[in-house]
């Protein structure tokens, strides 16, 4: 698992003055950089709060009360030289710019326009704190998160059985992470009477022993944390109880499976930043392969490197409408693996619930499964030296306007 600071790998950040509208921009921009309070403070109680804090990070709205906020800052700037002073207004002039940075304001943030900017003061923010966004701690488990280009690909049945494959070399824990349409459950044919939504409720007293009896039991020993069926139950998964959750699972598995889905909410935004490596799955058709290059871009806002994204390309053959020279080009990333099309063996095994080892030991795609298997049981250090991502060549056709290159 990789370390991302503190709080369990969120910067530590305290809010001040901030209206519903500026709540829920901030929650937006940082759901996967910061563990953020529920509520703002009020400018009489800012300072007294963040001198017991010691937050990383200081966001104070600078529009109607900015004496208040130029006083705030003056103030915290003195007394917490530790912490990065940012003003959030909802419009930029020179001359506010001028007195929020004499006042000791050391960013001056119009959202959405500067998002860009707020992430990474908080990412800068943090590693000064002495949290370093690329370091693994070794004395956790692997977490590996699997997100799709777009819906039907095959994610969850390929982390489902990619998991259940690890099971023999150790103890494995998959999360269904996708939580609008979570099908984890029904693809390993289990079920359990605690799901995600138990398990946040129970946060102040979550241990390794309470995750581990809260999860659904495969036959193959296999452990799954589940979604509940309504997904209003989750309303209290925020960024830092995923967090939480997923630290702990790493203490309790050496092997941690994030099944991400399609969507990126604040769940998937925490779990692909402290996945020691994330799987993209894509198909050889030209919407996947589209979708798939968005997601690489969105992706690289949220502070996820090229480097630490495995492409996978499923219900591959070489009458694909799209060979793999094409992926590989226009996504810039080297394909880790692929898997075989065989439609067929896929839905019976969706269909009645069996693993695809089950339906045939001696099928392609079982083999090709095995790839993914070695991807994961690399050492850590694999994950740091993996080679950087494939320039892309100059070509023409319409994958370059496609794509937007040429």
């Amino acid at each position: 698992m990789r370390s991302i600071g503190n709080n369990h790998g969120a910067a530590s950040v305290l809010l001040v003055g901030l209206d519903a509208q500026g709540m829920g921009l901030v929650r937006e921009v940082l759901a996967a950089e910061a563990a953020l309070p529920p509520n703002a403070l009020t400018f009489a109680e800012a300072l007294p709060a963040a001198r017991r804090a010691k937050p990383d990070v200081l966001i104070v709205a600078y529009g109607k009360e900015a004496d208040q906020a130029l006083a705030l800052a003056q103030a915290a700037s003195r007394d917490l030289p530790g912490t990065t002073i940012i003003a959030l207004s909802t419009k930029s002039s020179a001359e506010a710019i001028l007195s929020a940075m004499r006042a000791g304001f050391k960013e001056f943030v119009v959202l959405p326009d500067d998002a860009a900017r707020l992430r990474q003061s908080v990412r800068d923010a943090r590693s000064a704190a002495g949290g370093e966004d690329d370091d693994i701690d070794a004395d956790k488990g692997k977490v590996i998160a699997f997100a799709g280009a777009k819906g039907g690909v095959g994610t969850t049945t390929i982390c489902a059985n990619v998991a259940a494959e690890l099971t023999g070399l150790a103890r494995v824990l998959i999360i269904d992470l996708d939580l609008m349409s979570g099908d984890v459950g029904s693809v390993l044919d289990v079920q359990s009477k605690d799901t995600l939504a138990e398990v946040v409720a129970r946060l102040d007293r979550l241990d390794e022993r309470t995750l581990s009896a809260s999860c659904a039991v495969h036959r193959t020993k296999l452990h799954a944390l589940l979604t509940p069926d309504d997904p209003t139950q989750l309303e209290g998964l925020n960024a830092d109880a995923v967090l939480q959750i997923i630290d702990t699972a790493a203490r309790a598995y050496q092997f941690v499976l994030l099944d991400c889905g399609t969507h990126l909410d604040e769940a998937v935004g925490v779990a692909l930043n402290v996945a020691d490596f994330v799987v993209l799955v894509t198909t050889p058709d030209v919407l996947s392969v589209r979708d798939a290059f968005r997601r690489v871009k969105t992706w690289a806002n949220l502070g996820v490197d090229k480097r630490r994204v495995r492409l996978v390309v499923n219900q591959w053959s070489k009458a694909a409408f799209l060979q793999l020279a094409d992926i590989r080009q226009n996504l810039g990333l080297e394909i880790a693996a692929t898997i075989s099309e065989d439609r067929r063996i896929v839905d019976l095994a969706l269909n009645e619930g069996k693993l695809i080892r089950e339906l045939g030991r001696k099928t392609e795609v079982l083999k090709d499964l095995s790839a993914i298997v070695g991807l994961i049981t690399e050492d850590a250090s694999a994950v740091e030296d993996a080679p950087k991502p494939a320039a892309p060549e100059k070509k023409t056709g319409f994958l370059t306007s496609l794509f937007g290159r040429g």
